[in-house]
């Protein structure tokens, strides 16, 4: 394992995000764009219960058997391969937002390439936090944090599953409490936005979906260890005057 130096240290402990810069980015992506937002949100909403309406059909029909299992195998697969487009999808949009890029509806689908290397490193993610939390529990959270923004390396910088998440570590690297109390604070801004007659999701969540990718950036550019994955140019933060999708006045 190589030592981290103590400048290393010093400049990882430098690293900083401010919780209302990279939220109030968010907030105001989502004003500019609020028809496009709502569009991908009832886009995703029906097809991701494309699977359920299929399962409750299969269901109902009550015809136990070989086809009966063959069915509900197709389905779960089905379901499992459109949640991991979808998943990609959204990334893919928030980080053009942080890239000030104004994606389309087709970016929601815009998976090619990055499928099975999302698979991989959701895979291994999950067991490596499952087997944090069998170790106490507080590994668990740590390792969760720790490797997080794996899939955004994924899907931003194309590395493969275990690249992703040696780049991730990196890039967590002395911000792990304030991610951690970021991610609980993006989860009660969701829960109040349901409590909103569920409406309210369809701005909180684009205002979570993009500030959390404006993290990654910022952090990213923090990190001088990522040239070891052929990272090396800096991304800066957006120009907050200037919105994807606004219109200039």
């Amino acid at each position: 394992m190589k030592k981290v130096t103590r400048l290393e240290r010093e400049f990882m402990a430098s690293k900083y995000f401010n919780f209302t810069d990279v939220l109030g980015y968010g907030w105001r992506v989502m004003k500019a764009n609020l028809g496009f937002f709502v569009g991908i949100g009832f886009i995703w909403m029906i097809i991701s219960s494309i699977p359920t309406i299929m399962d409750i059909i299969t269901t109902s029909m009550n015809r136990p058997g070989p086809a009966y299992v063959a069915s509900k195998i197709i389905i779960n697969v089905l379901g499992w391969i459109i949640n991991i487009i979808l998943a990609i999808g959204l990334i893919k949009i928030a980080i053009s937002f942080c890239d000030e890029i104004k994606p389309t509806i087709g970016t929601l689908f815009d998976a090619g390439g990055f499928f099975w290397r999302y698979v991989g490193a959701a895979i291994l993610y999950s067991l490596i936090v499952f087997g944090g939390f069998i170790l106490f529990i507080v590994p668990g959270i740590i390792w969760a944090i720790k490797f997080s923004l794996c899939f955004y390396f994924v899907i931003d910088r194309g590395l493969g599953p275990i690249e992703a998440l040696k780049a991730s570590s990196r890039t967590t690297m002395g911000v792990k409490w304030e991610l951690f109390g970021f991610g609980i604070l993006c989860g009660l801004i969701n829960f109040l936005g349901l409590l909103c007659l569920i409406v309210g999701i369809f701005a909180t969540y684009p205002t979570v979906l993009v500030a959390k990718a404006l993290v990654y950036r910022q952090l990213s550019a923090q990190t001088p260890e990522l040239a070891e994955f052929g990272i090396s140019i800096p991304v800066a933060k957006p120009d907050v005057e200037t919105l994807p999708g606004e219109q200039e006045s």
